[in-house]
């Protein structure tokens, strides 16, 4: 633990804390969790690492306060989403572990002014830089006070000027921009990976190499909605859209009655081949499972199960086919996975159609084993996620024993 006064140490509050953590449901043998309260931004930094066998924990930074309200559901969260991150990284055989981080201000309006922006030529042009400067100043110098363990990287709410801001302090951080070498914001890449899923499940159940015929109900326009629904209407796709920003549906006017916008709750009970959900997470449990109309779920959100152990059986009872997240919209992370290294793009090309292959194989699988696509996916994930890292092995966890020998 860390204070925003840079002194550390133990707090027997937080030895309370541990106890219940390691008593919640999402709890998953993490290895570390780490708070920073930022007296000069009245910010909430955690950081969530849950293994970090294949390599140093890696995955995104959000900026949020709704959902957040009570610690226990940000630290909910950040424990589904770093267990996620391994679950990813191992599947996308990248030698990184899981981990997330939260920036969580500690009321809305201190989010609002963080987060403040006015629409200019339809791009978001922050307003109040120098406030949004210091949170990730900050936030950058507490990632670097962890010495590797952790590596930051675009998320909600985050942008590639925020990890530029970080990389100003500390040098573990991806997803930066273009001019300093990095890969920038990988959406368009997790969308393809999305639609190559969509494309791979048509082939296998309708043996079909398009989306014709179909329809598509995209929940949620953002970064990755956006671009998914054009690569869906291109094949031949006809589209539902639900989306709170009214201006995310003016790209997509050029289609006409191609694409229909319908409200939060017809975007669930509305007919459709495939629902997409591409917003937050926990969006698929026990009150919207019976609402669905579709054959397939396939999605570009984090967690979309709000229960893992119950809400994949609720799927699979109604005969809907569920890809688990983690497997299809993993191109984001194999887009920042080597910036260190440099960027190729034929790489990511090769890989975009890894996601197309291994969509098919893991449902031929699924045939084999009458087992769901979430079960055999946890299962290839979990195997891969013991192979430690070829040339460090669990280094990681050194450093981290490190770390605490050095703020005893």
């Amino acid at each position: 633990f860390s204070n925003g006064n840079g002194v550390k140490g133990s707090d027997p509050l937080f030895d309370e804390l541990a106890k219940e953590v390691s008593a919640m449901s999402d709890f998953s043998t993490h290895e570390a969790m780490f708070f920073r309260l930022d007296t000069e931004t009245n910010c909430l930094y955690m950081i969530f690492v849950h293994s970090t066998k294949r390599g140093q924990a890696q995955g995104g930074t959000r900026l949020k306060y709704e959902g957040y309200e009570k610690l226990e559901g940000a630290i909910m969260d950040g424990m589904r989403l770093s267990k996620g991150m391994t679950d990813k990284n191992s599947i996308s055989e990248i030698w990184w572990g899981g981990g997330k981080a939260v920036i969580c201000p500690l009321t809305m309006d201190i989010f609002n002014e963080i987060d403040k922006h006015k629409m200019e030529n339809k791009d978001k042009i922050y307003l109040n830089l120098d406030l949004r400067k210091s949170v990730f100043v900050n936030f950058g110098k507490f990632v670097a006070s962890l010495g590797g363990i952790y590596i930051a990287a675009e998320d909600m709410n985050t942008k590639t000027t925020d990890m530029l801001t970080i990389l100003s302090v500390c040098r573990f951080v991806t997803c930066l921009p273009p001019e300093v070498g990095g890969s920038a914001n990988p959406s368009g890449w997790t969308a393809q990976g999305i639609f190559k899923s969509m494309l791979a499940t048509v082939m296998h159940f309708e043996n079909k190499n398009d989306l014709s015929g179909n329809t598509v109900n995209i929940q949620g326009l953002g970064n990755v909605g956006l671009p998914l629904a054009e690569l869906v209407l291109k094949s031949g796709a006809r589209l539902n859209v639900y989306d709170t920003d009214a201006e995310a549906y003016e790209t997509l006017a050029s289609y006409g009655d191609k694409v229909k916008a319908v409200s939060a709750n017809e975007i669930y009970t509305i007919q459709s081949d495939i629902f997409a959900p591409c917003a937050i997470g926990g969006i698929l449990n026990k009150d919207t499972i019976p609402l669905l109309n579709c054959r397939y779920v396939i999605g570009a959100a984090n967690n979309q199960l709000r229960d893992f152990d119950e809400d994949y059986k609720l799927l699979n009872a109604r005969n809907i086919i569920y890809l688990p997240d983690f497997f299809i919209n993993r191109m984001g992370i194999i887009n920042c996975a080597n910036e260190q290294y440099g960027r190729l793009e034929n790489d990511l090309k090769d890989e975009v159609e890894k996601v197309y292959s291994e969509t098919l194989e893991l449902l031929a699988d699924c045939d084999a084993t009458s087992k769901t696509p979430q079960e055999v996916a946890l299962k290839w994930a979990t195997e891969k996620g013991e192979i430690l890292h070829p040339i460090w092995g669990h280094r990681s966890i050194q450093l981290l024993n490190n770390y605490i020998a050095r703020t005893k």
